[in-house]
């Protein structure tokens, strides 16, 4: 498993294979690498430099227990009948992108799975850069996914991207790391269909984890913004986030989601999205950074304990503000303006209402008391429904707490 926490060092290409890129072809020079009929395939670990364009052909990485090194320098390949990166077998491969570069994947609208490296059963690859092994992308160039077939990036173990810039356009999904998604200090832009990131392993409750520190996130999705299943870590950086306006009743558009765990630590976030803004099915947990929310549903939603000590949240438009089991504020600056409740604890339905675009009102997978504690903080709410509406207690310690709205049956 790649060290995710330190730095990924620029590459020695003295030596290295050299991979050139031209029409349906390529030449390669050095060891490790054979061309036949279009197809690249690295069969030895180290280090290889691709440059040129490929219009139809793709590069494939057999190296199995081997670690693997493309530098991609002002590479472009375009495969119209599957994955034109394929991570088939290695032990490690890292996809370096050296300062001042930029270089281009793009695949077509159907895959033929005709190659012994490929499943049509299994849609094995089904992502423009298809890795099966881990998968690092680091450096400073640029890379540009056009996944036009299904998802932009898929890495089915550890999938770690350091400091480069990356596009993916894809119809499906953007980018996933089945195991575990690691952003750090990149600067990533994805435009999707489902998912703009995600981390999906179901099986084991240590994986399925989405960590991102000091990046750039600019996503435009379908369905989830970011979604792990199991927790979702987000410490600086800055990110921007739409979804779909117009989605089926089971289809999930949310913009920072988590099976577990939500933790915020800091960062600048903008979050427009059809469904919950933040949203856990265990807890959310914000101790800084800086929120501007505009949802159709709830701005952050815990299952279980919602819990903010510090930061600057702005839900700007939501059916419910803050709603948990249990509310823990005990800092921050907090502004909610709310359709129905401002902040809520509860569980089952809440049936005061439904959400601005037709979702039934969530359903807490909790059990036990609710409880909203205020013990710090400056809490502004402008509600439609009640402005602090609990099902168990309500406990006032400290903070200010300002409330306007209806001042019929109470919902004060």
């Amino acid at each position: 498993t790649p060290d995710t926490t330190a730095d990924v060092e620029a590459p020695d290409v003295s030596g290295a294979t050299t991979i050139a890129l031209s029409g349906q072809s390529a030449t390669a020079t050095g060891t490790g690498a054979e061309v036949t009929d279009g197809m690249v395939t690295i069969t030895a670990g180290g280090t290889y430099v691709v440059t040129g364009t490929m219009t139809e052909g793709r590069i494939l990485v057999n190296a199995p227990k081997e670690e693997v090194t493309l530098v991609l320098q002002d590479a472009s390949i375009t495969c119209s009948t599957g994955s034109p990166l394929y991570v088939y077998k290695s032990k490690a491969t890292t996809l370096y992108l050296p300062e001042g570069t930029a270089s281009t994947l793009t695949d077509g609208t159907d895959y033929t799975f005709s190659d012994s490296y490929s499943s049509a059963e299994e849609e094995e690859p089904n992502a423009c850069l298809y890795s099966k092994s881990d998968l690092i992308i680091a450096g400073s160039g640029s890379l540009t996914v056009n996944a036009n077939y299904n998802n932009g990036i898929t890495g089915k173990d550890t999938l770690f991207i350091q400091k480069a810039s990356v596009t993916v356009n894809a119809v499906n999904h953007g980018i996933n790391g089945k195991d575990s998604l690691t952003i750090k200090d990149a600067d990533i832009t994805v435009t999707s269909g489902g998912d703009a990131l995600r981390s999906t392993n179901d099986s084991d409750p240590t994986l399925g984890y989405l960590v991102i520190t000091g990046s750039a996130l600019k996503l435009t999705a379908g369905e989830d913004g970011i979604q792990a299943e199991t927790t979702l870590t987000i410490s600086g950086g800055t990110a921007a986030g739409g979804a779909g306006q117009s989605i089926s009743d089971d289809t999930s558009a949310k913009g920072l989601k988590a099976g577990t765990q939500v933790t915020v630590t800091g960062g600048t976030f903008q979050l427009n999205c059809c469904d919950d803004a933040i949203h856990s099915n265990g807890d959310v947990t914000i101790s800084g950074g800086s929120f501007t929310i505009a949802t159709g549903d709830d701005g952050m939603h815990a299952d279980d304990t919602l819990s903010i000590s510090s930061g600057t949240i702005d839900i700007t438009r939501s059916y419910e503000g803050l709603e948990g089991a249990k509310v823990l504020i005990s800092g921050g600056k907090i502004s909610i303006v709310a359709s129905d409740d401002g902040i809520n604890a509860a569980g089952g339905s809440d049936q005061s209402g439904s959400g601005g675009f037709g979702f039934a009102p969530d359903a807490f997978g909790s059990s036990g008391d609710y409880l909203i504690r205020i013990s710090g903080g400056v809490v502004t709410v402008n509600a439609s429904g009640d402005g602090i509406d609990s099902n168990g207690d309500i406990e006032v310690t400290g903070g200010e707490l300002y409330i306007s709205g209806p001042t019929s049956n109470g919902d004060g």
